[in-house]
């Protein structure tokens, strides 16, 4: 029971408080012991998180300033957190002066970023509490002259156990025939238990994995954009709880033409350029068979699409490298104000949920 509520009843208070932002409810735990548990309830996180008001925009991209004068000019990697949920106001926070490790961030799931360190140590950041945890070191023993080339990985909720779980694909190099190994690894980490384990990974020949931002989540399964040797392009997915990789068809659509993963209407969804016509098409998964959604118009000088917003709106990259936001209801294109050649979109909701234990930068970076 809340106390110290003033002439605010428990159901209104809880309403009031479940609106604001991580910073002050993290503060207001110490106004009393009620107020500290019901900041910690998980029923509370959860309300917390469902705001749907929650939800920012960040944009990773290469800062492409040079006007060729500086012969040493290195491009920089900028991660911007737009401030207004509705994206009416452009106004942006740069993140990298927050960010416990500088590199390569995927997710984020529950407001929890996951970001590698080297390539056998990965960490967990919520960008909201300030909390980063680093997961146990996972190094597989590997056959003499055998190395790793890539990693891949999905993280989110195993909605059976409730346990939040991480599989790590990594892709392995054979340096003695130059080429790439048979057999992948595959390692799934369990946050409850904070332990690794090994699983049972696939053959490289079957798959080629795409690039690690393309992984994603919904519904108790990680999905990645990947390649099958001799049959053309699939989704391979994972499930959490089964833990089974498994292939998903694409649609009857142009063989590697760009397309991006995400969630539209709570449904998986693929958009896809089409070359020919400079139009997208967007495709969800209803009961285990896709369903065109709708076409675009035609767009000029359209590159990729980049991924999915709110109410079925998408980014788009075009070959300018402006970054743009379709939204198909309306038809409306919004200009972000950013020149880049590289993006990647984060749909980050402020989190509660805590990592425990924290550790810091130089404590991650000396693992290992």
């Amino acid at each position: 029971m809340l106390t110290n509520n003033g002439d605010f009843s428990e159901d209104v208070l809880i309403e009031i408080l479940s609106k604001l932002s991580v910073k002050p409810l993290l503060r207001f735990r110490c106004v009393c012991k009620s107020w500290y548990d019901l900041v910690e309830n998980p029923s509370f996180i959860h309300k917390h998180f469902k705001n749907e008001d929650n939800t920012r925009l960040i944009v990773r991209y290469t800062d492409s300033d040079d006007d060729g004068s500086d012969d040493f000019y290195y491009p920089k990697i900028c991660f911007s957190l737009f401030l207004d949920e509705t994206l009416a106001d452009l106004s942006s926070q740069d993140l990298l002066p927050q960010m416990p490790i500088l590199g390569v961030l995927f997710g984020p799931f529950d407001g929890i970023f996951c970001s590698f360190v080297n390539n056998f140590r990965i960490a967990l950041w919520n960008l909201a509490t300030k909390e980063c945890k680093a997961l146990p070191q996972c190094i597989p023993i590997l056959p003499q002259n055998i190395e790793v080339s890539c990693s891949n990985v999905g993280f989110g909720l195993d909605p059976i156990s409730n346990n939040y779980k991480l599989v790590w694909i990594l892709t392995l190099w054979d340096d003695k025939r130059n080429t790439f190994y048979e057999f992948t690894h595959v390692g799934v980490y369990n946050l409850s238990t904070n332990s690794w384990r090994d699983f049972k990974g696939f053959e490289i020949s079957k798959y080629n994995l795409r690039d690690v931002l393309d992984s994603m989540y919904h519904g108790g399964v990680c999905y990645w954009l990947a390649i099958r040797d001799g049959y053309g392009e699939v989704i391979l997915s994972f499930s959490l709880n089964d833990e089974i990789f498994q292939e998903v068809q694409e649609p009857c659509i142009i063989e590697f033409a760009p397309k991006t993963l995400g969630v539209y209407n709570d449904y998986l969804c693929l958009i896809i350029l089409d070359p020919s016509k400079s139009c997208f098409d967007a495709w969800i998964m209803k009961e285990r068979h896709w369903i065109k959604q709708f076409t675009t118009r035609p767009f000029a000088e359209v590159d990729r699409p980049i991924g999915l917003w709110k109410n079925g709106a998408f980014f788009i990259r075009t070959s300018m490298g402006q970054l743009l936001l379709y939204y198909p209801s309306t038809q409306e294109i919004r200009d972000l104000q950013l020149r880049s050649s590289e993006y990647s979109i984060y749909n980050y909701k402020e989190s509660l949920i805590t990592l425990k234990a924290k550790d810091s930068l130089l404590d991650i970076l000396n693992m290992g």
